[in-house]
């Protein structure tokens, strides 16, 4: 990707053309998503003007098709010039597209469900479903004065419903309101997670720079939880037997 003298754009224009912030760019230089700027001067660095496609395309990889990082500088390694780029934003608009149209799009907003559709849909009853609004498990927004449930909140109730399938309902004393610890151990560590990277002694611009810094953390820390519980069950069980064998001496 050479570049003509006097041709480069400086990183505010890129984060205005494009809509991500420094934080964003100076990552993406560093996973070797973009190329490393021309240094013209102590504190100055111009950015090749064909980088604002390519965040343009990296963002909406990410958001609209959900590709990790890795996926997306592999697709970029297999396209590394501009006419590549080019036509990868293509296929993403065509993609883009066709989710927009899909009935299966869970951001349409005639995928929200009412109270009644919502029960439906996981086969418990209305009130199971007011209650786990009233709870909190479920927020939902007010349309016409009726609560509706977008897809956040189906996916919490699909995965209430996905643990009655295997017996924890209240035929077998699993209440609605014992779910709670989780959304308020989440949110208790949501806040020591936001205090934690909002804490780190790194240099920032501004603020809107180290909210996004704070918030690439908490995303890519998510992983890391998963592995450690699933580590945490897995000793748990393992210990199962010795802890057995320790209370009946």
């Amino acid at each position: 990707m050479a570049m003509e003298e006097g041709q480069g754009i400086k990183i505010g224009e890129l984060v205005k053309r494009t809509g991500v912030t420094r934080a964003t760019v100076h990552h993406y230089v560093k996973e070797g998503l973009l190329p490393e700027p021309i240094k013209t001067s102590r504190n100055m660095a111009l950015y090749h003007p064909e980088c604002v496609d390519r965040v343009l395309l990296i963002k909406g990889l990410q958001e609209h098709s959900r590709r990790s990082l890795a996926e997306v500088k592999t697709l970029l390694q297999n396209a590394p010039e501009h006419k590549g780029v080019l036509r990868l934003q293509n296929q993403l608009e065509v993609e883009a597209s066709r989710l927009r149209n899909s009935p299966l799009n869970p951001d349409r907003s005639s995928d929200f469900l009412s109270v009644a559709a919502l029960a439906k849909r996981t086969e418990f009853t209305v009130e199971d479903i007011e209650e786990f609004h009233s709870l909190g498990l479920i927020t939902g927004k007010l349309r016409r004065g009726k609560p509706v449930f977008g897809p956040t909140d189906i996916a919490v109730a699909d995965a209430l419903a996905a643990l009655a399938d295997v017996g924890f309902d209240k035929e077998h004393g699993f209440k609605a309101e014992q779910a709670v610890i989780y959304l308020e151990a989440m949110r208790d560590l949501l806040h020591r997670e936001v205090s934690i990277f909002l804490g780190q002694d790194r240099p920032a611009d501004d603020p809107e720079e180290l909210l996004a810094l704070a918030e690439q953390g908490i995303e890519r820390v998510t992983s890391l939880m998963l592995t450690l519980r699933r580590k945490l069950i897995r000793e748990f069980i393992d210990a199962g037997p010795l802890m057995l064998q320790h209370d009946d001496d």
